[in-house]
């Protein structure tokens, strides 16, 4: 599995980062993580080898994680896509380019295992391959 961090502070990719593995660990699951510091970095490694899941900041300083979204559902319908981000002003968007879920910063473990949780149990094929 291939997971991506997209954010343009470097504290937060490293503290998502650490989180995740935490979480693949609790659930005896492999995965790649990549770190973009921005929306065009992402879209252009995205482009070359898809990505399972993305945790996508909104309020990036150059971009928007909304029109970073947009660009992906161009030609990748089915990467997982979550917003992490500190506001609510645009939940309503990110449902628009399908997101499975959207984190409000500062999120809890707990919310971090729920969402893992879900996910597996609504697509427990696409993480079949990924067991450790």
């Amino acid at each position: 599995m291939r997971i991506a961090i997209v954010d343009d502070f470097a504290p937060e990719r490293e503290t998502l980062r650490v989180r995740l593995q935490n979480q693949l660990a609790r659930l005896a699951l492999q995965a790649e993580i990549s770190e973009f510091e921005s929306g065009s970095e992402f879209l252009s490694a995205a482009g070359k080898n898809r990505f399972n899941l993305v945790f996508l900041d909104i309020y990036m300083e150059n971009e928007n994680g909304i029109d970073t979204a947009k660009a992906l559902r161009q030609f990748d319908k089915d990467c997982l896509l979550v917003f992490t981000t500190s506001s609510m002003d645009h939940a309503l968007d990110g449902f628009r380019v399908r997101a499975v879920h959207y984190l409000v910063k500062p999120y809890s473990d707990k919310e971090l295992s729920d969402l893992f949780d879900e996910i597996i149990n609504r697509l427990p094929s696409l993480f079949r391959n990924y067991v450790r």
